[in-house]
């Protein structure tokens, strides 16, 4: 049994240039096994799965040309039928990777001890469902065991006769936010934990880029975008350079890791580039923890900001905290529940430069 999958969300399509496409199709049917009386399953998922191909089995005899030709003629016509859906634009509105693998068990789930392959060809961005990604803090490692246990509840029940491999991850169309490589590489390892949770036999991740194809015609849905960390810069007097704690330290840490040197080399060059006066760092949270935590914290965030820049001769340069009084982005909680992309807003050290 082998269940092919394509995302056919909006970021698999050029945003300048929606007619171009990422070629998914081509990606998966080249994994197809060359296995005798294998029942193929194939569809394009956004946040629910389309079924392109209910069941297929290539064709199998003792002539091993013709028994060549045939999966060939296979794979050619799973491609037509997949590329024939992301041509007519994308799916669903909204991206939920990790439904359209329950999903896929369902399909298969009843072939209790057959061997089953799962490939998903996919950015690996979803936003909805428990795998959201909108809130998360991308690129950082220690959140993802969190976010697997997070999902355990719609994570599908899987065993060893699974098989499944995520490809294509951290790749989206041209147009949309580059996706740098601690990004990709954090995709990877999210993706290998979910599937290490879902007790499947999981085969490596890739991040290997699929080529884009041309769309005959293409209607987009209007979908959440699962936006990259990076610095923003607000000019004026004074300019301030916001980074997101995610892009500079592990989740309730004020330990700068390896990740932030290159945010701190583009803060560096902005501050080269002004004639400043003074520097001001200011540190803050979101509200999860105490007050007193979330001052502390927030203090010694600055603080490690602050000395990179003095040493790198960035004076004068001085440190504030506001913990979680000066939210970006309200309300924190929607109806009692936490709203996760707000509070990825507050996590935030500001560069503030005055000229």
């Amino acid at each position: 049994m082998t269940v092919l999958l394509t995302d056919g969300s909006s970021s698999s399509y050029s945003a300048t240039e929606p007619r171009r496409h990422l070629d998914w199709p081509a990606m998966v049917v080249q994994r197809l096994p060359d296995a005798p009386k294998n029942l193929i399953t194939a569809g394009v998922f956004g946040g629910s799965v389309e079924w392109r191909t209910e069941k297929m089995t290539p064709g199998d005899s003792q002539n091993a040309l013709r028994t060549k030709n045939d999966r060939e003629d296979t794979r050619a016509c799973l491609n037509a039928e997949l590329t024939g859906k992301l041509n007519g634009g994308s799916a669903a509105p909204q991206s939920d990777v990790l439904r359209a693998v329950a999903t896929a068990s369902q399909q298969i789930g009843k072939y209790k001890k057959v061997p089953k392959t799962v490939v998903i060809a996919t950015d690996g961005l979803s936003n909805t469902g428990c795998a959201d990604l909108r809130g998360a803090d991308i690129g950082d490692h220690s959140v993802i065991p969190a976010l697997v246990e997070g999902c355990q509840a719609e994570l599908p029940k899987l065993d060893s006769s699974y098989t499944v491999q995520f490809v294509g991850l951290g790749n989206v169309a041209p147009g949309w936010p580059d996706i740098k490589t601690p990004q990709r590489t954090w995709l990877i390892d999210l993706w290998k934990q979910m599937c290490t949770a879902m007790k499947a036999t999981c085969l490596d991740p890739t991040a290997e880029a699929p080529k884009t194809a041309d769309a005959s015609s293409v209607t987009l849905a209007d979908d959440a975008e699962v936006r990259m960390p990076g610095m923003t810069k607000t000019p004026g007097n004074p300019t301030v350079l916001t980074l997101p704690a995610s892009i500079l330290f592990n989740s309730d840490s004020s330990t700068l890791e390896p990740r932030a040197q290159e945010a701190m080399g583009s803060v560096l060059k902005e501050i080269a580039a002004l004639k400043y006066t003074r520097i001001v760092v200011n540190g803050h949270t979101d509200s999860t923890h105490t007050p007193e935590h979330n001052r502390q914290l927030s203090k010694r965030r600055a603080s490690a900001v602050v000395k990179v820049l003095r040493d790198h001769g960035v004076t004068p340069a001085t440190a504030r905290w506001y913990a979680s009084t000066r939210p970006a982005c309200t309300p924190e909680y929607k109806k009692g529940v936490p709203d996760p992309v707000a509070m990825a807003c507050n996590r935030r050290v500001e560069i503030v430069v005055y000229t």
